[in-house]
């Protein structure tokens, strides 16, 4: 992180990285979720949903943009 910080880039956590890729079309979210969702991997359910949600949004506003 410390060489992130001195070079000025933005430290993101895994879920806002997901989010960001899937917003920019990249990954499917609810995929990418699917993997990451392991013992080792913590995340409030209640955030994961939300995400999805918003997620479903965007890709509803794509398509009527079309």
């Amino acid at each position: 992180m410390t060489i992130a910080c001195h070079r000025r880039l933005k430290v993101v956590g895994t879920l806002a990285a997901l989010d960001l890729a899937a917003a920019h079309g990249l990954v499917d979210l609810q995929t990418m979720l699917d993997r990451v969702h392991t013992p080792a991997f913590r995340s409030p359910r209640r955030l994961m949903v939300s995400m999805l949600e918003q997620d479903a949004e965007r890709r509803n506003v794509k398509e009527t943009d079309k």
